[in-house]
């Protein structure tokens, strides 16, 4: 006869098809959006989920019968249970604690104890080791419970992140820039595509050499004592919530700012100053590492007006200090500090960030050095995010310190798709 254990892995089963379901639902912001096969998929995983429940109740009303049938004068548990199933829904809040807290066990589990030949890891079935561990790497998948908080968090902790680039979650290596970039257009007849200029359509074409954003391995390490892993499932969590969003956010923003496209994202100044794809629009200072209010304000006049509307200023560390001490001939400083948190500081009316990772004025005698940037980081920066994070466990390199170390990864991508949309600030 079916027991607690039956009903538990049942009950598993079912959660992990769920999990399953929510995985490929959550790669589209736009849940109209989603594609006929992954539709299809999620709908199967769902049916499996309803039968293992269905089995699981069905299983349990038979041994209730069994009982009331041998103790007659109780209460038959049957009906009770019965209606219990009726009123449970699979997306309920109390399926999805379950779901949470099943998550949490399993990743918690891995952490403390690893996962390769663990007889706890073993006993899973092959849907939950896939939810748990990465085919290809063999790394732990962070929950997504763990993981929300986190994407979350990098656009308060992230500069320029937090300046409001476009964002397209992928599951792609590459991102397609190609229907993203632009359009000619031009006054005529459909029919004869008039006014689009010889040999020209109206389908939508790049507008920059770039047609595709690679994404990139973004990976932090961090050692943890053996004592602390012994801790609680919330600490734990906090731990790691607390190392990827601090330290990530750092090295991103570094990124964003002068990545050079080799494993790693392209930045604005990389951009300003490479062959292909660059930012050539600009302001050059008269005198090596002096910063003019005349340059700032005209810097915003080198890009369209399209992109002047929301466009914002980013500037390097001493850059920043610089502008921070400009004034009018009132002895009013340019610079305007935020009164409201999470917003930005302001200059000349539009929104003013310090990315350090720009390059200092001083990084030579020559006037070439952007480290001033102003455009529209929504139309000129595409940020592409696989939004998921991974673990990889190394017990053995740090074993003499009782640590236990952790690779965490999470896999990121950016480039400037509109030079148009930047104008840099040469000092």
């Amino acid at each position: 006869m079916p027991n607690a254990t039956t009903y538990k892995e049942l009950n598993t089963r079912a959660l992990q098809c769920i999990h399953l379901a929510r995985t490929i639902r959550d790669r589209y912001d736009d849940p109209m959006k989603i594609s006929g096969e992954d539709l299809k998929k999620c709908k199967t995983l769902h049916g499996e989920a309803m039968r293992l429940r269905d089995l699981a109740v069905t299983m349990k009303q038979q041994d209730d019968m069994e009982s009331w049938t041998e103790e007659i004068d109780q209460v038959p548990a049957a009906l009770s249970a019965m209606a219990s199933a009726q009123a449970h829904q699979v997306d309920g809040p109390q399926f999805k604690e379950a779901h949470a807290a099943h998550q949490m066990e399993m990743f918690a589990k891995a952490m403390r104890h690893g996962w390769k030949n663990e007889p706890w890891f073993n006993a899973l079935d092959v849907a939950e080791k896939a939810a748990l561990v990465e085919d290809a790497t063999g790394q732990v998948i962070v929950p997504h419970d763990i993981a929300g908080p986190i994407f979350k968090t990098l656009p308060r902790l992230g500069i320029f992140r937090g300046s409001g680039p476009t964002v397209r979650p992928t599951t792609s290596n590459l991102v397609d820039l190609r229907s993203m970039t632009g359009a000619t257009a031009g006054w005529g007849k459909i029919e004869v595509n008039a006014g689009l200029g010889a040999g020209q359509t109206a389908d939508v074409v790049p507008n920059t050499p770039v047609d595709t954003v690679e994404v990139h391995d973004l990976l932090a390490m961090s050692k943890i004592g053996v004592d602390e892993l012994a801790d609680t499932d919330v600490n734990l969590v906090t731990l790691i919530q607390g190392i990827i969003g601090q330290v990530m956010a750092q090295v991103e923003d570094d990124a964003f700012a002068a990545g050079n496209g080799v494993s790693k994202p392209w930045g604005l100044a990389a951009r300003a100053t490479a062959a292909a794809n660059t930012i050539t629009q600009a302001v050059t200072a008269g005198t090596a590492s002096v910063v003019t209010g005349d340059n700032l304000k005209s810097l915003q006049y080198r890009v369209p007006a399209r992109f002047r509307q929301n466009g914002a200023y980013f500037a390097s560390a001493d850059a920043a200090e610089s502008i921070a001490l400009l004034k009018d001939t009132t002895s009013n400083y340019l610079w305007q500090p935020s009164v409201r948190a999470g917003e930005p500081d302001t200059l000349f009316g539009k929104g003013f960030y310090t990315l350090e990772g720009l390059p200092s004025m001083a990084a030579t005698t020559a006037i070439t050095e952007p480290s001033v940037i102003f455009g529209d980081p929504t139309a000129g920066y595409l940020l592409a995010d696989r939004q998921q994070i991974t673990v990889q466990r190394l017990d053995e390199r740090f074993a003499e310190l009782g640590q236990v170390a952790f690779i965490f990864k999470m896999r990121v991508g950016g480039d400037v798709m509109r030079p148009a949309a930047f104008a840099k600030y040469l000092l």
